[in-house]
C-alpha cells in the first residue's frame, strides 16, 4: 500500500540554517547534535545503539515504569480526543507505548513527534501507525531550541477540545537543562500534562556509580554512532582517538557529565561548505555529552524553570526517572 507523510519542517530545520548551525558549534571546538541525528545512516547508527543499551528496551522494570506512567498521564485525561506531542521524539518506541495506552483508554488521539532529523521524525510516524490502525499524525521537523512557531504549529494541529500529552523522554540530559527547558516549556500550556524522562544517578555513591555508568556510553555501538557524525566532517580514526571522560557541570560540581571528546593525533583541516576550521594536534573536539542528575538534580531544574511536580517514577536502581508536570500558572 502507498504511503503519504506531510511532515512540516521549519525553518530552523532547513538546510541553510543547519549548516550555520553546525559551523557555528564547530568553530567553539563542539559538534552540533543535528550531526548525531540526522542522515539515513545516522538514524540507523542510533536506532542499533538505543536498542543495544537502552534499559528501556532492554530492562523490564524500566519498561513497566514508563508503561505506569502513561496509564496514570492517561487516566488524568477527561476529554474524548488526546492530542500526544512527542519533543525529540526519537524512533517513537516509548510514544508507540503511550499512544496504545491512550487508545486503550477508548479515547481518539492523534500523534505530533517533532525531531531535528526527518528521518528520525518519519521512523517514529512509521512505528506508531503500523501499531494503531488509523492514527492521524502531524510531524514536525524542527530545532527545538530555535522554533518559536511551535506554539502555533501545535495550536493548528489540535482537533477541537483536545486534550495534551506532551512527551520529552530520554532527552533532557543531554543538554544544559535550564536552557532547554525554556524550549521545551514554551509550547506547553498550564493545562497540558508534560511528562519528562532522564537518566539519573543514585545520590548515593554517586561517583562510583557513574564509574560504572561509562560503559553504558563507552561501547561499540556508540563508538559507531559517534564515529558516523564524525565522518560527515571528513574526520576518521586516523586523525586522533574518541575518549570518554566524566566532567562536572560548570556552574555545579556535584552534577557531572559523560563526555566524549575526539582529540585530534595530527593537524586537522575541516572544510565545511566553503569555511576553514583548523585543528591543531592534541586540540579537543567536544562530540557528546550526557548528564546524570540525581533525583534531587533534576527536581531543583524542574521547579527553577516553573514546573510543578505533580508525580514521579523512580527506578528501584534510581537510574531513570519519569515526572508528570504542569506548567506553573504566570503570575
Amino acid at each position: 500500500m502507498d504511503w503519504t507523510s506531510h511532515v512540516a519542517v521549519h525553518e530552523s530545520a532547513q538546510p541553510q540554517t543547519t549548516r550555520a548551525r553546525i559551523l557555528a558549534a564547530l568553530k567553539k571546538g563542539e559538534v552540533d547534535p543535528s550531526l548525531l541525528y540526522s542522515g539515513l545512516q545516522q538514524t540507523v547508527r542510533w536506532i542499533d545503539l538505543h536498542h543495544a543499551v537502552s534499559p528501556a528496551q532492554n530492562d523490564a522494570s524500566i519498561s513497566n515504569l514508563y508503561d505506569s506512567a502513561f496509564r496514570n498521564v492517561a487516566a488524568l485525561c477527561r476529554g474524548n480526543v488526546i492530542h500526544v506531542v512527542s519533543l525529540a521524539c526519537g524512533d517513537g518506541g516509548k510514544d508507540t507505548r503511550c499512544l496504545q495506552v491512550v487508545r486503550e483508554s477508548a479515547r481518539a488521539v492523534i500523534y505530533t513527534p517533532a525531531d531535528v532529523s526527518l528521518e528520525m521524525v518519519l521512523t517514529a510516524e512509521q512505528t506508531a501507525t503500523r501499531a494503531l490502525r488509523g492514527l492521524q499524525t502531524t510531524p514536525v521537523v524542527c530545532e527545538l531550541a530555535h522554533c518559536s512557531e511551535l506554539p502555533a504549529l501545535l495550536k493548528s494541529f489540535d482537533p477541537s477540545g483536545a486534550e495534551r500529552i506532551v512527551l520529552f523522554l530520554g532527552t533532557i540530559h543531554n543538554f544544559w537543562p535550564p536552557e532547554i527547558l525554556r524550549s521545551v516549556v514554551y509550547p506547553v500550556r498550564s493545562q497540558d500534562a508534560l511528562l519528562i524522562g532522564a537518566n539519573l544517578a543514585p545520590s548515593e555513591n554517586y561517583d562510583s556509580a557513574l564509574n560504572r555508568i561509562v560503559s553504558q556510553y563507552d561501547n561499540p555501538h556508540t563508538r559507531h554512532w559517534l564515529m558516523g557524525a564524525l565522518s560527515e566532517l571528513d574526520i576518521t580514526a586516523e586523525d586522533g582517538s574518541l575518549d570518554f571522560a566524566l566532567v562536572p557541570a560548570e556552574t555545579d560540581h556535584t552534577l557531572k557529565r559523560i563526555q566524549a571528546d575526539f582529540t585530534f593525533a595530527r593537524d586537522k583541516q575541516l572544510n565545511f561548505f566553503g569555511e576553514q576550521i583548523d585543528f591543531p594536534a592534541q586540540e579537543k573536539l567536544r562530540v557528546f555529552y550526557s548528564y546524570r542528575f540525581t533525583v534531587d538534580h533534576l527536581r531543583n531544574f524542574l521547579t527553577q524553570s516553573r514546573l510543578n511536580i505533580s508525580q514521579e517514577w523512580i527506578a528501584s536502581n534510581s537510574e531513570e526517572g519519569i515526572f508528570l508536570c504542569r506548567r506553573s500558572a504566570e503570575k
